[in-house]
């Protein structure tokens, strides 16, 4: 009877227990360093995609740059090619 009693006096607490994380998790989440963390990880999201953004544009510049760049040169052969 007694180990009952005890049990249920720890199934008690442990809800209590449960209850009070959960408020305190919840005010966690309102004050306003969580609102600051939550904030900047939106920021870092953002920036990370930007920078993909510009490295998939500078790879496509130096790109066209590279083509331009044998287009001439190639240009540059032939005009300097005597012609036979």
């Amino acid at each position: 009877m007694r180990s009952r009693i005890a049990l249920l006096v720890l199934l008690s607490l442990s809800a209590c227990s449960h209850s009070r994380q959960r408020e305190r998790e919840e005010s966690d989440r309102s004050s306003a360093a969580f609102k600051v963390g939550e904030a900047a990880h939106e920021v870092a999201k953002h920036a990370e995609k930007t920078a993909e953004a510009a490295e998939r544009e500078l790879r496509e510049s130096a790109r066209k740059a590279a083509e331009g760049w044998k287009q001439k040169e190639k240009e540059d052969r032939e005009r300097d090619q005597p012609s036979h």
